[in-house]
């Protein structure tokens, strides 16, 4: 293994079920703990299992910013 390797040639590829989305601002993440129907998770489940899908978490957060995107609700 190298002690240091060079990303500057690192390529990063938006790949998965919403790659349609556009490119997302370094956001903050925050870790919790969610209730969600089995349906729902089963769906992103089966998504990241396609090839070079993003795993079903990112989806889901994909997802819920999507919905975000559509509502005109102020964040106050």
């Amino acid at each position: 293994m190298k002690k240091e390797y060079d990303l500057t040639k690192l390529k990063v590829k938006r790949r998965g079920l919403l790659a349609d989305l556009p490119p997302l601002e370094e956001a903050e993440q925050v870790t919790c703990v969610l209730s969600l129907d089995k349906k729902v998770v089963d769906f992103f489940q089966r998504a990241a299992d396609l090839p070079n899908a993003l795993p079903y978490q990112q989806q889901i957060n994909h997802a819920l910013q999507e919905w975000l995107e559509t509502r005109k609700v102020d964040s106050h």
